[in-house]
């Protein structure tokens, strides 16, 4: 007898073919029945009208700094049921937590009972493993701190870490030199992991910046995928054809490389990498808010930056500063007038030196190559945030990358068809990933399901009321047990970390 009889199905597999007619049947967590007849069952859904898929995975989240809180509502009310974590260079381990060297050996201790609610493979980051070894200091490494590097590195993925995550905007990432990296890849490579990264440059640069990692993923024999790809600025809008191109190319030459993107014109990162680049980090900078102390450095970033983006900064959202909690939401035209200060970038300077940490939006990306990036067969779907039910603004993708996907560019764009995209949420990752049981609904895998509707499901939140519930999700399952019903999250915890064999 089944523990679960889903009747009446509109199943799209996750391969990318047509939808068909079924009744799925489910047992002690796994698919055991994809056909026409209706079996006895402890439970009987009927969802008619419905569309029942494979659970969304999540290519690139941050939710692995928020894995101790085990509900991320965040996650599964969108139908996430697998998320990719520790991108960007940037990981939960290895790290340094309360003072102590924390390794993904004593993550994987501490939660392998832990029951939570969305399953999740945590990457070791690249600037995680460079400030524990080396510091936040601007200068190549020694050969004995990349031989320490390369060993924490093995030591994270011997323990269950899926591959390695870059960070190469952001510092320390953004001072290693090729070398360094390649060194790095080679470890992923040997043990058959995985490279993503948030690239040196999506703007100007965007082209080398590709190129860089395409040789690192082919010196390291590893497979990669590029971060939320982009082409940031208008003079740099269309870029993403040639980056596409390039990544096919990198595939008939027998490098894997993949991409993921989210569905939004506007990109979410610090202000501080956006207005204080690597490229005004003198040699030795260990802190790049206090080159702001700097007269000299300040008036180099203003004439780069007025050169660049001119004197409207109405582009530029604050989403984050606990100083001035009263600036979330606004732009930065708004807050230099809130400040009395007339230049935009003396206000982007004192708002840095004052509040340090302050997190914004910043909308630089065009629709049409949204578009397109999204709908190429290489191409998965990420958030690229954290998770974990916090308090306080955020950008939307958050909670809501996948239904809008779904409603905006599928159903209404049409930018591809239903099978495919869903393909491309699910099976892809799987397979780029090397994630077993995963991605398809299909005898023998997990039953870890997202039920929808695909004529009305989309988005309602928006970069000012982030908390808008999505519509159009009825029901996700992880493991056969049913978390989300009528697009909520019930707080059933049927999922774990998911360690790389």
């Amino acid at each position: 007898m089944f523990h679960l009889l889903i009747n009446n199905a509109n199943v799209i597999d996750g391969t990318g073919s047509d939808a068909f007619h079924a009744n799925v049947g489910i047992r002690n967590g796994k698919i055991v029945y994809v056909g026409t007849e209706e079996p006895a069952a402890d439970r009987v859904m009927d969802i008619h009208g419905l569309t029942l898929t494979p659970g969304f995975v999540d290519s690139h989240s941050h939710g692995d700094f928020s894995i101790f809180n085990p509900d991320h509502a965040e996650n599964v009310e969108q139908g996430i049921t697998f998320s990719v974590g520790g991108h960007c260079g940037d990981s939960i381990a290895p790290s340094l937590r309360e003072e102590k060297l924390f390794t993904m050996a004593e993550l994987a201790e501490q939660l392998q009972d832990t029951a939570i609610s969305s399953h999740y493979g945590i990457l070791a980051g690249h600037g995680s493993i460079r400030r524990l070894i080396v510091g936040r200091v601007n200068r190549p490494v020694t050969e004995e701190e990349l031989q320490k590097m390369c060993q924490l590195l093995a030591d994270s993925m011997d323990a269950g870490g899926m591959g390695l995550s870059l960070g190469l905007t952001y510092t320390p990432g953004s001072y290693a030199n090729r070398d360094e990296l390649i060194a790095l890849a080679k470890v992923v490579g040997e043990k058959g992991g995985i490279i993503t990264s948030h690239i040196r440059n999506e703007s100007d640069d965007l082209i080398p910046s590709v190129e860089e990692f395409i040789e690192i993923c082919r010196a390291g024999k590893c497979r990669g995928v590029i971060s939320h790809l982009k082409a940031a600025d208008k003079a740099n809008h269309g870029k993403v054809k040639q980056v596409l191109a390039m990544l096919e190319q990198a595939q008939k030459e027998g490098v894997e490389v993949f991409a993921d993107a989210y569905p939004y014109c506007a990109s979410a990162t610090s202000l501080s990498s956006r207005f204080i680049p690597r490229q005004f980090h003198p040699v030795g900078t260990t802190d790049p808010i206090a080159l702001l102390d700097d007269p000299e450095i300040c008036k180099s970033i203003k004439t780069w930056a007025l050169k660049k983006w001119g004197t409207d900064l109405s582009w530029v959202m604050i989403t984050g500063c606990k100083a001035h909690p009263e600036f979330r939401g606004k732009n930065m035209n708004e807050i230099a007038e809130a400040m009395g200060i007339d230049d935009r970038y003396e206000a982007v300077f004192a708002l840095l030196r004052e509040a340090k940490r302050v997190s914004a939006c910043f909308t630089m990306m065009s629709e049409e190559d949204v578009a397109t990036v999204l709908a190429h067969p290489l191409v998965m779907v990420g958030c690229d945030s954290n998770a974990g039910n916090g308090a306080g603004y955020f950008h939307p993708r958050r909670r809501t990358s996948f239904p809008r996907v779904l409603g905006r560019y599928v159903r209404e764009k049409k930018i591809t068809s239903l099978p495919e995209m869903i393909r491309k949420m699910t099976s892809l990752p799987a397979h780029v990933y090397r994630l077993p049981g995963k991605g398809r609904i299909a005898e023998g895998f997990d039953a870890d399901i997202c039920i929808f509707d695909p004529e009305t499901i989309r988005e309602t939140a928006d970069y000012v009321d982030v908390f808008a519930p999505n519509i159009g999700i009825h029901y996700v399952l992880i493991n056969g047990q049913v978390i989300v019903e009528d697009g909520k999250y019930n707080g059933t915890r049927a999922a774990k970390l998911h360690l790389k064999k």
